[in-house]
């Protein structure tokens, strides 16, 4: 049951409550008086004002029970009360008496009223009431129609001498405690089943969201709330346990960041001093004359400049790489066709490839439409191939190149036949600097950055990159990006 349905039953209950509880005060003092009677106590007019209340609580009985058809036992636990010593009680229907009760020594009075207030009381269809109190002598008459029949209710009492309520009064008294107990329990019992009903159920949820905030707040990610209700709390708990799982994920992905970062800084500061190193001591060579010949000269300039590019080359990679984590904003898309683009940089490439030693197989899929970039799908495409030519362990290495579309994804593969990499290094191959310790060792003609920029490149155009081994050896690499329509798609959806 939600909190909000609670709710709504504790306010419905709070407006029954004063019912219940004027019921049961009714019922109190309703069941006291039949216990007060049965007891062998009665009630006596005391005053006009006790004799107008007792004739008051008859009528409205008596009357009561004539016009719904009922039987006069069913009001005669009420008469019972009054004192049947002091006082008489008639009804009367159309003149015969059909009840009598108490001491009929006060017949006569009754007559006597009778006869005194005939002219005075006509028969009509409405009420007619009649009240004397004369020298501590009380005499009541009503009338009533009631489905055509006239109904007479005579009532006469005298005041008791040497006689006193003090009895009911105690009793009234001692009912009046114990209703004021039973208030107050009553009270407080609905009280303590409020707290439970409501308030438990919003004080324990929290208290658990406490619980777990100060989990979160010692460092303890792993932390995960329990709540089998299903209320208003439910998608605060969801979302608090999805919270510390993101913020788990967060650390994790911060300290796997701060490790690569930490690895990349070493990689940049290796890879910068290595040529840095050559071109200084070629330089010192030259300036202690150690080249002392025109040709030694030279060679050693030329060294100089192949470190150089070396340098430039690196630097130029960082900073697209840098230019890539800006994102599409600096590097736009547009629509391209895939196999086109492919062969055109096969094209424009093809002889210094083949002059250090490459050797094309292709399968272009005519028309494969992509959103993408034409400078990113260039450098992918240098880079993958750069890669192969640079790990290649014969003096030819064949490269393998298809495009093609499969269930509504624009595929691009670029596989060769050199020597592959170790398993356990295919899943850290896209890392900026990661080299292997065989195939991947030899760094004097790269940056390290080759394959970091193509992954990069590749998920800038919601691309998704596959490396895998080829059998019997080789590295092949897979990039699946979404069709120009589907393209479209994925960026309303994200």
């Amino acid at each position: 049951m939600t909190i909000r349905m609670r709710m709504i039953l504790s306010h419905i209950l709070v407006c029954v409550l004063p019912i219940i509880m004027t019921l049961f005060v009714l019922a109190s003092s309703l069941a006291g008086l039949i216990l007060y009677a049965k007891a062998g106590n009665h009630v006596m007019p005391e005053s006009d004002y006790q004799f107008d209340t007792i004739t008051r609580a008859l009528s409205m009985d008596i009357f009561h029970t004539m016009r719904h058809g009922g039987d006069p036992q069913d009001f005669q636990w009420l008469v019972d009360i009054v004192d049947p010593v002091q006082t008489y009680v008639i009804l009367t229907r159309d003149g015969e008496v059909i009840y009598g009760y108490g001491n009929e020594a006060l017949r006569g009075d009754i007559i006597r009223m009778r006869l005194g207030i005939r002219d005075n009381i006509g028969i009509d269809k409405s009420n007619s009431i009649f009240s004397l109190t004369e020298n501590g002598n009380y005499d009541y008459m009503e009338r009533q129609l009631i489905r055509g029949h006239e109904y007479d209710l005579y009532v006469a009492a005298r005041q008791p001498v040497g006689r006193n309520d003090n009895a009911i009064e105690k009793a009234f008294q001692e009912a009046n405690k114990f209703v004021g107990i039973c208030l107050v329990i009553f009270i407080l019992g609905t009280s303590w089943f409020l707290s439970r009903f409501l308030i438990r159920r919003i004080v324990n949820p929290l208290k658990e969201l406490k619980r777990g905030s100060e989990e979160i707040q010692e460092g303890n990610l792993d932390i995960h709330l329990h709540y089998d209700r299903f209320d208003e709390f439910t998608p605060v708990m969801v979302a608090f346990n999805l919270m510390s799982e993101k913020l788990k994920e967060s650390l994790e992905e911060r300290e796997k960041d701060e490790e690569k970062r930490k690895e990349l800084i070493a990689s940049i500061s290796h890879d910068i001093r290595t040529p840095l190193t050559s071109i200084r001591a070629y330089v010192e060579g030259l300036l202690d004359n150690v080249a002392d010949t025109p040709e030694r000269r030279k060679k050693y300039l030329l060294v100089i400049q192949k470190k150089a590019d070396v340098l430039e080359r690196m630097i130029e990679q960082l900073m697209l790489l840098t230019k890539m984590d800006v994102g599409e904003k600096v590097l736009p898309q547009e629509s391209i066709n895939l196999s086109h683009l492919t062969k055109e940089i096969i094209d424009e490439n093809k002889i210094s490839w083949e002059k250090s030693g490459a050797e094309f197989e292709t399968f272009l899929e005519d028309n494969v439409p992509i959103k993408g970039s034409h400078l990113l799908l260039e450098r992918i495409m240098e880079n993958l191939v750069t890669n192969s030519l640079k790990y290649k362990t014969e003096e030819k290495v064949k490269i393998f190149v298809t495009v093609r579309k499969e269930k509504g994804r624009a595929i691009f593969n670029l596989a060769d036949d050199g020597p592959g990499v170790p398993e356990e290094a295919l899943g850290r191959l896209l890392e900026a600097f990661y080299r292997t310790d065989k195939a991947r060792s030899r760094t004097e003609n790269g940056s390290g950055l080759g394959l970091a920029i193509v992954n990069r490149a590749a998920s800038l155009m919601h691309g998704e990159i596959k490396v895998e081994n080829r059998k019997p050896h080789g590295l092949s690499f897979t990039i699946s990006y979404p069709l120009e329509g589907d393209h479209d798609k994925e960026n309303t959806d994200r």
